[in-house]
Formats: C-alpha cells, sequence, structure tokens
C-alpha cells in the first residue's frame, strides 16, 4: 500500500483533523476503560462481547474523552481492521502503519492505540506485545469474538492486560437511546443493540447479525463443516430460552451425536450468542452435572427470529432478567447467579454476591392464583435451605409485600428491578 493512501485512510479513522461519530453516550463504560488505561501496571484493555454491541462507539469515546481531557489528539491513534480498504490484512501492513503514525503525527510521545476489531488481521497480538514491551505504546483492544481471550494470547501479551465485557444496551441505556418513548414492554420484544432499537427494520438487521455471527464468529473461526447441524441447533437454543437442557437431551431431541452438540453449544457460548446457567448447589460436581438452563445474550433473537413473541412474553422477561445479571456477572467479581430445582419446585435466578442470597422468581403476570401459589411454594423452600432474607417477585404490573410463612415477599415491577440492581452496581 502507498504511503499516502495509508496516511489518508489514518486520517479518515481518527480526530486528528475532524470529529468523529461517536454515537449516544453509554458512560459506564467508557470510565471504566479511562480508569483502567491509567493504571500503570496495565498496558492493554481489550474490549470484548458480542458483534454490533457498540465496542466500536465505545471505543471512539473514549477516545474523544481523553482529548477532552487534556490529551493532544494526535496522541490516540485508532486503527479500524474492519476497513474494507485494507485488502491484504496482514502483520507487515499494522508495522506499516504504525510507522506512518510515527514519522507524520507522533515522534515522541507515547500514544494509546485503539486497534478495533482486532481479530481481522493475522498477527496483532505481536503487534501489540513488540510495542508494550518496549513501553511505547498502551493499548484499547476491540474484538468480537472471545478468540481474543484464548490462553495462547494470555500468554502473548504477558499478562498486562485487562478485559471489559461490553453488552448490548442494559435497560436503562434503551430508554436514554429511545428518549423515554419506549417501555419495558418494547425492550422485552425488540432487545438492545443499538442499530436494532434505532432502526424500523429490527427484523431484517437482527438476521443479518445472527447470519454473521455463525459465519464469522462460528463457522469461520472453529472450521465448522456441517454448518446446517450448527444453525439448526443456534436456533433451537433460541427458540428454548429458559428452558432446562442436557446435552445429552438435545442430541436425542435434534439427532445430533452428543460431541457434537457440546462442541457447538461451547462455540455458541464463546461467540456470545447465548449463556447458560447452572443450577444451584453447594456441591460443585451436582452443578456440573445438573441440566443447565439456556438463554440468548439478547433479546432480539428469541424475539425477532423465535416465535411470536406474545406467546412467549413469559420467557422474554425472563431472558431479559437473566441477561442483566449476565452483564452484571461479567463486571463485579463476587457476583454469580444460578437458578434452584429442588423436588419438581424452581426459582429462577439464585443471586449470590458473598454468601448473600437474593432469589427471584418472574412472572409476566401473577394474577393466576394457582401460578402464584406455585411461585411461592419454590421461593419459600428454597429461602428455607439458603437462610435467604430477601424473596422478590417480578412481574410487568404488580408490586406490594406480603408475609408468608415467616418469609417476607417483595412483588416488585420489572421496570424498577432492572433499574435498581444496574444500579446498585454501578451501570447507572
Amino acid at each position: 500500500m502507498e504511503a499516502k493512501d495509508i496516511i489518508d485512510i489514518l486520517n479518515s479513522w481518527n480526530f486528528w483533523n475532524h470529529s468523529l461519530d461517536t454515537g449516544i453516550e453509554r458512560p459506564y463504560y467508557p470510565k471504566r476503560i479511562i480508569d483502567l488505561i491509567n493504571e500503570s501496571e496495565i498496558s492493554i484493555v481489550i474490549e470484548t462481547g458480542i458483534r454490533r454491541a457498540g465496542k466500536s462507539f465505545i471505543a471512539r469515546q473514549v477516545a474523544r474523552t481523553l482529548i477532552e481531557r487534556g490529551i493532544a489528539k494526535e496522541d490516540i491513534l485508532i486503527i479500524n481492521l474492519e476497513d474494507e480498504r485494507l485488502v491484504e490484512k496482514k502483520y507487515s501492513l499494522l508495522l506499516e502503519m504504525y510507522s506512518k503514525y510515527k514519522e507524520h503525527f507522533n515522534k515522541n510521545v507515547k500514544p494509546i492505540i485503539i486497534l478495533d476489531e482486532a481479530q481481522e488481521i493475522n498477527g496483532w497480538e505481536r503487534f501489540v506485545r513488540g510495542l508494550t514491551e518496549k513501553g511505547e505504546a498502551k493499548f484499547i483492544i476491540t474484538g468480537s469474538s472471545s478468540k481474543l481471550l484464548d490462553s495462547e494470547y494470555s500468554t502473548l501479551l504477558s499478562g498486562r492486560q485487562v478485559v471489559v465485557y461490553i453488552h448490548p444496551l442494559n435497560f436503562s441505556e434503551y430508554k436514554k437511546f429511545t428518549k423515554g418513548k419506549k417501555s419495558i414492554s418494547d425492550y422485552i420484544e425488540e432487545g438492545g443493540f443499538p442499530a436494532v432499537v434505532l432502526s424500523k427494520s429490527k427484523q431484517d438487521i437482527i438476521r443479518s447479525y445472527f447470519d454473521t455471527i455463525i459465519l464469522k464468529d462460528v463457522i469461520s473461526r472453529f472450521n465448522i463443516q456441517n454448518n446446517d447441524e450448527l444453525i439448526r441447533l443456534a436456533k433451537f437454543y433460541i427458540t428454548s430460552i429458559g428452558s432446562r437442557i442436557t446435552f445429552n437431551s438435545v442430541s436425542k431431541f435434534l439427532k445430533l451425536p452428543v460431541k457434537t452438540v457440546y462442541n457447538f453449544s461451547t462455540y455458541l457460548e464463546k461467540a456470545y450468542l447465548l449463556f447458560f446457567v447452572k443450577r444451584f448447589s453447594f456441591s460443585i460436581k451436582a452443578q456440573d452435572n445438573s441440566p443447565r438452563k439456556v438463554y440468548a445474550i439478547d433479546n432480539s433473537f428469541p424475539a425477532l427470529l423465535g416465535v411470536n413473541p406474545i406467546k412467549i412474553k413469559g420467557r422474554l422477561l425472563e431472558n431479559a432478567i437473566a441477561s442483566t445479571l449476565y452483564l452484571i456477572s461479567r463486571h463485579a467479581d463476587s457476583f454469580s447467579f444460578y437458578y434452584w430445582y429442588e423436588s419438581n419446585k424452581e426459582v429462577d435466578f439464585v443471586i449470590n454476591d458473598h454468601n448473600n442470597y437474593r432469589l427471584v422468581q418472574v412472572a409476566y403476570s401473577i394474577n393466576d392464583e394457582k401460578t402464584k401459589e406455585k411461585e411461592l411454594s419454590a421461593l419459600i423452600d428454597c429461602a428455607n435451605r439458603l437462610n435467604a432474607e430477601k424473596l422478590e417477585v417480578v412481574s410487568m404490573d404488580y408490586e406490594g409485600e406480603e408475609m408468608l410463612n415467616g418469609k417476607i415477599i417483595s412483588y416488585v415491577k420489572a421496570e424498577d428491578w432492572i433499574e435498581e440492581i444496574l444500579r446498585k452496581y454501578g451501570f447507572i
């Protein structure tokens, strides 16, 4: 590539001579990333998460904020490895771009380099390691694949990296993006991908996201040959949110080998398309041997690609709660969550924070007395076994309190419950 072309491309990615679109502010992530990059012992911050969750916009928000705080524009270098103008994506191209940057824009100062969608180029980790070991630069790396976190890269990057997980919009961010014009009902039926939220062509966009994730983050990465089997499994999971599954049961139902189901499930989880929640037990062995519940990382997949959302609105609400808990678990070290199942009774979520248990049942509506009795019976049994005091029923439209068998049951509207837990863990 000609030197002039490289300089022109670098100019187009950076704030040096013009402003860049930084999207709608999501302040939690830039603050967290800047706090980390300012720590002397950290050289690399890795942004990871599902495709199109907003990682590139957040990286630009970080750059803009740093500039507003006094860092010279030329001391921040953004390299966008998804740019279609980069025909030959080679390690040597990274070296050449960095060389031209230092020659023309930043001769002496240690820069912060944002490497956007790093997995698009082989050798990115050598480039990062080379500069960080010489103390020449700090890095913010974005990537849609958990490949960035593989142990081989952890070794190559010398353990000086910290991971920041980027999630699709949480409910509070969703309200900000929609200017308060949409409710929790809308959120559970369209999910939190920024472009989906802001577009009228929601189904078309989410279908293209699904296809790209399957193709680039699973099939290409793991060299999958049986594409149809993978897609069938992914769609099965997306339409089974909130269900208890075992790899054996899925194998029998879909008529696939158990090993294939296990491998494909692992790949889909690594691509951040879905996640599994373990059954609560004080025994690690029992946890590992019990069925797991499957959830989509974002409601847009089951709502827009699955069956009619009106028919599964209870499961969509449960998925939105699960996705919120997953987000928190990726940022709060002390936080974990499970489901509870004993004697044919189930509690949707057991939240464990420093061995303080919070029990949550999710029900779209609790008008049905039989359903209510079943949900409360499970809550009480679980609370007695775990010595838990905080028992909650989350629904769309009911709030209040009642005493049952010496335990206080709190009824909380889903909208209020999600915002309360987001606020408690610093996301609002």
